[in-house]
């Protein structure tokens, strides 16, 4: 039997080299208390009035045991500007989501780093005490992404369940699930809002639970770093068989 002493080497320098593709990935940075399972916002910034709510607020979390709850009326909801602001959002930006002057609400965020076609889904749920008001109070809640905004719910564009709403509202929509893909990878604030229209008055809130982000584990990283290396030394390894080509 012949031993090629360079196989060792060779073998040696995939691993190495597979170890430097995995820790050369980019990072990607899971969503901090996604799930409010702290018990806190622990991890969100929170502008307004936001806290994170068990079951006893009539709804029952998607997963574990708590959920975030951010709402439009109280002595803590902030006005637009403040909330728009840490949102990175612009005025214009929350006054083309729905009809109606925002007043005050309240809003939620964190950064995340992710890579291109990474997702991020969440849980939603959009509560309103508005129903038997005058379609002019079009409360509404959106999430954020990097500047731009998205609606998820208002008084007057949503299907609601009144059979039997949470205490102290007259409407739910329900759970849906929501999720966006990231076109370019980079890090991106993420946020939650939900505001007043027209009064500040008849709270509406938003629930979001089971924010998160595909993060691959160490293993994943290192295992695609060693098939890229393998794939490498494989040609290389083919190209000297085959000899030298052309004229």
């Amino acid at each position: 039997m012949i031993w090629n002493s360079t196989l060792p080497r060779r073998m040696a320098l995939v691993i190495m080299f597979g170890g430097l593709l995995a820790a050369a990935a980019p990072a990607r940075a899971a969503v901090v208390n996604g799930g409010f399972e702290t018990g806190t916002v622990s991890g969100w910034t929170v502008v307004g009035s936001g806290h994170a709510s068990d079951s006893t607020v009539g709804v029952f979390p998607t997963e574990g045991s708590y959920q975030g709850y951010i709402e439009t009326t109280g002595n803590f909801t902030a006005l637009v500007p403040a909330v728009a602001a840490s949102l990175g959002l612009t005025a214009s930006t929350i006054l083309g989501l729905g009809a109606g002057t925002p007043t005050n609400g309240t809003g939620i965020s964190q950064v995340v780093t992710v890579n291109a076609g990474d997702t991020l889904t969440f849980d939603w749920n959009f509560l309103t005490d508005e129903l038997n008001e005058s379609a002019t109070f079009n409360d509404f809640g959106f999430f954020s992404i990097a500047g731009d905004a998205f609606l998820l719910a208002s008084r007057n564009s949503s299907t609601y369940d009144t059979t039997s709403p949470p205490a102290g509202f007259d409407g739910q929509t329900g759970w849906a699930s929501q999720s966006y893909t990231f076109a370019t990878g980079g890090s991106y604030q993420i946020g939650f809002g939900v505001f007043n229209v027209d009064d500040s008055g008849h709270n509406s809130a938003l629930l979001i639970d089971h924010v998160s982000l595909p993060v691959p584990e160490p293993s994943t990283l290192l295992l695609a770093g060693l098939g890229s290396s393998s794939l490498l030394l494989w040609r290389r390894r083919h190209r000297k068989l085959a000899g030298p080509t052309g004229c």
